[in-house]
């Protein structure tokens, strides 16, 4: 296991990317409360980073997941998409948890299967 962040860096009912290589982050975390979900920030049609600057990864209104490339829509629940041209498909999940205000992961990302 390893720690991504404190749950106090990601705002509660936002998302943030983390783990910076390079030009993008490789996950993002969203918060709602005291959960959190992390998912790595690959959308699935085409394997490319889902936010158009860094942070944004949500619609204006806040309801869902956006991969502002070609709007793909996302569940903020289950990481499925409801919307656009890989509807159907989901986000990869990074399996987390919060102890004691940090957010851990596992030592090791998901692997993105195509």
């Amino acid at each position: 296991m390893r720690a991504l962040c404190r749950l106090n860096d990601v705002p509660d009912g936002a998302a943030r990317g983390l783990l910076r290589r390079g030009n993008d982050d490789q996950v993002f975390a969203l918060r709602q409360g005291d959960a959190v979900r992390v998912w790595l920030n690959d959308c699935p049609h085409n394997h490319r980073p889902l936010e158009y600057r860094q942070d944004q990864f949500l619609s204006a209104d806040g309801q869902y997941i956006v991969c502002y490339a070609h709007s793909a829509h996302f569940d903020r629940e289950s990481g499925y998409c409801f919307a656009g041209p890989c509807e159907g498909r989901s986000l990869i999940p990074v399996p987390s948890n919060v102890v004691d205000g940090v957010v851990w992961i596992g030592a090791e990302l998901p692997t993105i299967f195509d």
